[in-house]
């Protein structure tokens, strides 16, 4: 009997990674196969190796069935929506042997054309702040006023971040580096397409490795998928500390989010205090008074 668990699993799987057409080695009856499907209720199509004969009719145990069954890698398929993979990049050593404010000059200075929206921007947001700074701030995309001003979070947004950073006992142009994962303004301030993340990452991983901040403070869930690679929540993601290639970084509510949502604002408060925490825990000190 074949372990109608074990099939429907791996059915699931399969549709889980977008493949919808399945290979079936001959030596097993499609008819078994077919019932199995039928009651998983999966809408597929499956093609069939042509039998070189008319194959014995036998009791074929399901581990079998299995293993007949090629793998994703011997189909040659990949999933359909590919992930940042943040961690496979490694930046150039000779930028690496620079001073810190010199390799980010040289950084600035080859600006960025690696996605369609350097086509339509008015400046290249670079990033701005210490290059000596113990921490990175990280958000997702600029906005108008950042795409006019060529800085990052300097519109309402960036008003209410750089309060949030007093808070805690930061100055945002001494104590901080502050960028985005995109260099450059997505029409209408919509999300960041997964393609853009894919070209613009390099940039600010090397922005990283150059700065080597001792903690990381990520605003929103977007930048956090991007620099984590992983799809959670917010909720999920936020109050805890994530480990990046060995650097603590905390997730909060971006600062644009706040001011559409009032109720999020204490929980970002709490996860503000917790940062604080940490700084100290890493023997950072602010220059902000509080």
């Amino acid at each position: 009997m074949l372990d109608r668990k074990k099939i429907s699993a791996w059915l699931h799987q399969q549709r889980q990674l977008s493949m919808p057409d399945f290979v079936l080695s001959r030596g097993f009856s499609v008819k078994e196969f077919q019932d199995v499907a039928r009651v998983e209720k999966a809408d597929f199509t499956t093609s069939i190796k042509p039998a070189i004969s008319q194959p014995k009719k036998t009791s074929i145990s399901a581990s079998s069935l299995l293993k007949s069954l090629p793998t994703v890698d011997q189909l040659g398929l990949k999933p359909a929506k590919e992930k940042p993979r943040a961690q496979s990049f490694v930046p150039d050593p000779a930028l690496l042997a620079l001073p810190k404010r010199e390799a980010l000059a040289e950084l600035f200075r080859k600006s960025c054309t690696k996605c369609h929206l350097h086509q339509k921007r008015k400046k290249f947001v670079f990033g701005s702040g210490n290059a000596e700074a113990s921490i990175m701030v990280i958000g997702e995309a600029p906005g108008s006023e950042e795409d006019n001003q060529g800085l990052p979070f300097v519109g309402e947004a960036g008003q209410l971040l750089t309060k949030m950073l007093a808070a805690i006992g930061l100055d945002r142009n001494k104590d901080v580096f502050i960028t985005n994962v995109l260099k450059c303004r997505p029409p209408e301030n919509r999300n960041p397409e997964t393609s853009e993340v894919l070209a613009c990452i390099p940039l600010l991983l090397t922005q990283i490795a150059v700065i080597k901040p001792k903690a990381i403070l990520i605003l929103g869930r977007i930048a956090a998928h991007a620099l984590l690679g992983c799809t959670d929540s917010i909720a999920k993601l936020r109050s805890k500390v994530h480990d990046y290639n060995g650097i603590p970084l905390m997730v909060v509510y971006h600062p644009a989010a706040l001011l559409r949502n009032a109720e999020y604002k204490k929980p970002a408060w709490e996860d503000l205090q917790k940062f604080k925490v940490l700084m100290e825990s890493l023997g950072i000190n602010g220059s902000a008074k509080q």
